[in-house]
């Protein structure tokens, strides 16, 4: 399912934040009008948009009928069986209904995409995107107020997950959680015996894995500890390290002040300098898969489903392959980091959106999901269903490989997971902002002290630029 477009966003994103979302257009529905007596925002776009989807009211969706349109993002294809079944199922059990589906590649184009769909409001009725475009979307005012419209469309995901990704106006969900696969550790276990390291034991915390990462490029074995191109994994490392990478309501960076930052930083220049990252992986291939699968890479990516290709390609790496939790440092809980679920403002036809919207991340078709991925073999897809998580079939899970065993993990991780706030700021342009300097540093071009200020420097005046908006 790619992790990439999860982890990743295009400019196109940051500028609709930047923007407003197409802030110069006129709207007939007033959106600049203060709203003072609770009622939900208005956005500002170029067409009508249904008072009830605005109003105060909650939508009736016990008799749904029409036609919506639902958009996934580059699932088309691999998962077209799943979906047709689902979307039959559906229409089955919800007679004059139609549900027509059409599908984004995962290209970088994808948030570009969403910005023109957004302001000129031919954005489908219900919508499938990533983290990297969820915040802008719902500070624009783009999506519904499930809060307001479906009160207790939420109650079944994970606590921790749901409580931390209200995005709209006035601290609403504006988007159910619905997919991911969680953060784990992958290691190749002969890498770690040639550097001394107990094969079985992966590191628990973010201090042992740069013990680990040191004793590897101590232990004159000639193998790398870690791969240079840190766009995977930067912000999910700090997070996992204890970096306070903005203060608590989101208002500002604040990581240059963080020493924890800062070690990070200096751990991973001293790696560097030590010869422990291949020099070429910096600006490197995302996909580290034909890196790990050269046999001398200690670890390798934290997505379960890097291990398919491994399988495939370097067959003989992986039966040397070993997996363990998401190393995190004390109190820190497994990382939230997916895709969500979201019905547009402009919907002609909510009820049936926020019915079909509710039937797709439900437990049953979660559970069904994750388990056609099991069967398949075709990625590590968890649902955010608390009952979901203890489907009988998807919680055991047979085999003893490695992708087996990070399939049992990931259920163990997203049963605890939660998501993290700053993962939705730092996007498209902040987030290069940030990876430039931290790179320098690492290549020893900045001190890391002045790579992460003038980083904090630069982002904040990006997220200054989105505030006033």
């Amino acid at each position: 399912m790619g992790k990439s477009r999860v982890l990743l966003a295009s400019t196109a994103a940051l500028s609709l934040l930047l923007a407003g979302c197409m802030g110069g257009t006129t709207n007939s529905n007033d959106a600049d009008t203060p709203v003072d007596d609770g009622a939900i925002p208005r956005p500002n776009v170029n067409c009508e948009i249904p008072d009830r989807n605005v109003d105060g009211d909650v939508i009736d969706t016990s008799e749904v009928e029409g036609e919506i349109t639902f958009m996934t993002q580059g699932l088309k294809g691999t998962f077209s069986e799943f979906f047709e079944a689902k979307i039959k199922e559906f229409e089955e059990a919800h007679p004059g209904t139609t549900i027509n589906w059409t599908d984004q590649g995962g290209s970088e184009d994808f948030d570009t995409i969403m910005v023109t769909q957004a302001g000129n409001c031919s954005m489908a009725d219900v919508i499938n995107v990533p983290s990297a475009t969820i915040l802008a979307l719902s500070r624009a005012n783009l999506l519904l107020d499930f809060d307001t419209k479906a009160p207790g469309i939420g109650e079944h995901f994970v606590p921790g997950v749901w409580e931390t990704v209200a995005f709209g106006a006035n601290d609403a969900h504006t988007a159910l959680p619905w997919y991911y696969g969680p953060f784990i550790t992958t290691y190749n276990k002969s890498v770690f015996e040639r550097a001394g390291l107990d094969p079985e034991k992966p590191p628990a915390t973010m201090d042992e894995y740069f013990e680990f990462a040191h004793k590897i490029a101590d232990s004159g074995s000639g193998d790398y500890a870690v791969y240079g191109n840190t766009t995977w994994y930067l912000l999910a490392q700090w997070r996992a390290f204890g970096v306070n990478v903005m203060n608590d309501d989101y208002t500002e960076f604040t990581f240059a002040a963080d020493p924890q930052a800062k070690k990070w930083v200096e751990e991973m220049a001293a790696l560097y300098e030590k010869g422990a990252i291949p020099k070429d992986s910096i600006t490197g291939d995302l996909d580290m898969s034909k890196a790990y699968g050269a046999g001398n890479l200690a670890f390798g990516s934290p997505n379960p489903s890097f291990l398919r290709n491994v399988a495939k390609n370097a067959g003989d790496v992986y039966e040397e392959t070993g997996v363990g939790p998401e190393a995190l440092n004390a109190g820190i809980a497994p990382l939230f980091n997916g895709q969500f679920i979201a019905v547009s403002v402009t919907t002609p036809n909510a009820p049936l959106a926020i019915e079909f919207a509710r039937f797709i991340t439900s437990d049953e078709q979660g559970a069904a999901w994750a388990n056609y991925g099991i069967d398949t073999e075709t990625a590590v897809a968890i649902p955010l269903g608390a009952k979901a998580l203890q489907d009988p079939k998807l919680a055991s899970v047979e085999g003893d490989d490695a992708f087996a065993d990070a399939r049992r993990l990931a259920l163990e991780q997203a049963a605890k997971s939660e998501a993290f706030g700053p993962m939705f700021y730092v996007t498209g342009q902040v987030s290069g902002v940030l990876l430039d300097n931290v790179n320098q540093a690492i290549v020893g071009d900045l001190d890391p002290q002045d790579a992460l200020d003038a980083a904090q420097t630069e982002m904040n005046s990006m997220l200054d630029t989105l505030n006033k908006k």
